[in-house]
């Protein structure tokens, strides 16, 4: 019977610890993600104020957003949007405009919530 080497195990047992603490201060630093789907968005983690969440509403149905991921990070103490999907050129300064109106304490204790219906 083969053994595995020590190291191999030492490594496996470092990464299995540290991965869910790395995952952990990544899902810290998201405010909120919110997916859209034929010019709708649906709030799937997170938090965030019903008027932040309408405005960015009226932009995608304006714009019929699809398969477009925004969330919303924390960097250096500060709320940043995050915009990926196709043509995100078009519409991604206007979703900051609106974003750039909420304060971090705002964002952080809003009464949207990511399962609840909107």
């Amino acid at each position: 019977m083969q053994y595995m080497p020590v190291w191999f195990v030492a490594l496996l047992l470092a990464s299995s610890l540290l991965f869910p603490i790395a995952r952990g201060i990544w899902l810290w630093t998201e405010l909120f993600r919110i997916t859209s789907k034929e010019g709708k968005l649906t709030l799937r983690r997170g938090r965030l104020p019903p008027a932040l969440f309408s405005e960015l509403a009226d932009i995608a149905a304006r714009e019929k957003l699809d398969g477009v991921l925004i969330r919303a990070v924390l960097t250096g103490g500060e709320a940043r949007l995050v915009v990926t999907g196709p043509n995100v050129e078009r519409f991604v300064q206007p979703m900051r405009n609106v974003l750039g109106r909420f304060t971090l304490p705002q964002l952080r204790s809003g009464r949207l919530r990511a399962g609840k219906s909107q």
